[in-house]
């Protein structure tokens, strides 16, 4: 009889709790995720303060945690539209922005940008998204300005004539920036231009349209604005070649690829159980392919990810808990992860076609399942730093945290001092009483 994943739960955790591969995750996080910070303190003549009680709390990370948002303002009641956003911002920091072309110019001209926009399924308008954003402190990820595919990105409307296409997209990555390029730092320039769907499956497509996009989006974005390159599941194995050489090519051709997107989704029960059976996805082939694509020098985001909890049964659940844990763990701590990104936050709020099971950290009911509560206390207790202590003879306090914002607190002293904590260096303050 075929072994299932849960007949034997521990076999899947041990080959993460083997020495080698625990030992690489916790020395990757303890190098790649941490910096050293010293806090000086001084009193009003200038001189160092020992013994002075000092507080350090970590309010941010460096690292981007995120999701799709696809469904922010997408309920039809208010009650469940506020738990989407509590629970949102409850394990998050950054968001991916919906920018699919058929559903952000559904007829020639007529632009959803606005807020009041018709409503469409898991298609927020963008300036509704990015108000949120800015209002809550997330970090954007516009996704995505050229893919090529019918069903989900390229208008019905548009000619089939190539030479007219990339005019089109040259207008319509020129209105994108003039309007969001000031707002939205990172951008999926280009999606899955080697999944290798049919021909039937593909609009008609410029020759070399993969560099047109990244020289059109160079044109019109502001200099800091970074662009990436997004890519399906399956060039984690066994075709990561295909991709490596796409951006290769492309760079090569002086395109401004500033991060490398890797998908990662299952979008079935069986695919699950396949991972739980150690048969798809082993740690070591997991460090392998992002240590080709490290090669780059260029960050990699961990862009899209589905993980399901297979007939939502306690087994389910708490299988799916597993994974993520594990998994996230083993993408923070690689050098060249710079972000994660789950995909689809609720049951139900998945594309038609992939709703189908159940990937989401939420129940339909919007109540967070194990995964969501193992990925908080990964990201905001596990991974976060707080810490105090006094002063030493020189009116140092140092220590040693994870990347990201602090405020720094006295004993007797009103208001709270910040500190920056980044991958590219430690970081010091002075603070004079």
């Amino acid at each position: 009889m075929k072994l299932t994943p849960f007949d034997d739960p521990n076999s899947y955790r041990n080959h993460w709790q083997a020495p080698d591969v625990a030992a690489r995750i916790r020395e990757g996080i303890e190098k790649h995720r941490k910096g050293d910070a010293v806090v000086r303190v001084v009193g009003p003549d200038g001189r160092a303060v020992p013994g002075a009680e000092v507080r350090v709390c970590q309010t941010n990370s460096s690292f981007h945690f995120g999701a799709n948002i696809f469904k922010l303002g997408g309920y039809d009641r208010e009650d469940l539209n506020r738990a989407y956003e509590d629970a949102y911002l409850g394990l998050f920091n950054a968001a991916t922005v919906p920018f699919y072309w058929k559903d952000l110019e559904p007829e020639p001209g007529k632009l959803r940008f606005a807020a009041d926009s018709e409503p469409i399924a898991r298609r927020p308008p963008p300036d509704l998204v990015v108000d949120f954003c800015r209002k809550h402190g997330l970090r954007m990820h516009g996704h995505t300005l050229v893919w090529e595919f019918l069903r989900w990105s390229m208008p019905s409307w548009l000619p089939q004539d190539r030479g007219e296409t990339e005019k089109l997209i040259e207008k319509r990555i020129r209105e994108i920036a003039e309007r969001y390029g000031s707002v939205i730092k990172r951008w999926d320039v280009v999606n899955e231009a080697v999944a290798g769907y049919g021909e039937n499956d593909i609009h008609p497509m410029p020759e070399n349209y993969e560099a047109k996009a990244f020289a059109f989006a160079s044109r019109y974005f502001p200099k800091d604005v970074r662009f990436d390159i997004n890519e399906t599941s399956g060039y984690w194995y066994p075709h990561k070649r295909k991709y490596a050489n796409l951006i290769r090519r492309l760079l090569d051709q002086g395109a401004a690829i500033g991060g490398i997107g890797l998908q990662f989704h299952l979008f079935s029960d069986q695919e699950m159980a396949r991972l739980l059976l150690r048969e798809l996805f082993p740690p070591q082939s997991l460090f392998d392919t992002l240590d080709l694509y490290g090669e780059f020098g260029r960050p990699i985001h961990v862009s899209e990810i589905t993980l399901t909890s297979p007939g939502n049964t306690d087994e389910g659940l708490a299988a799916q808990a597993d994974a993520a844990e594990n998994l996230y763990r083993l993408w923070f701590s690689h050098p060249s992860v710079e972000g994660i990104s789950w995909w689809n936050v609720p049951d139900g709020g998945a594309a038609p076609g992939e709703d189908k099971v159940f990937s989401g950290l939420l129940r339909s009911d919007l109540t967070p399942k194990p995964s969501y509560h193992a990925l908080q206390r990964l990201i905001h207790k596990e991974w976060r730093t707080e810490t105090a202590g006094v002063t030493d003879a020189e009116g140092r306090f140092s220590f040693r945290g994870f990347h990201g914002d602090y405020a720094i607190g006295m004993a007797g002293r009103e208001g709270k001092e910040t500190l920056k904590l980044r991958p590219d260096g430690s970081a010091d303050i002075t603070i004079q009483l």
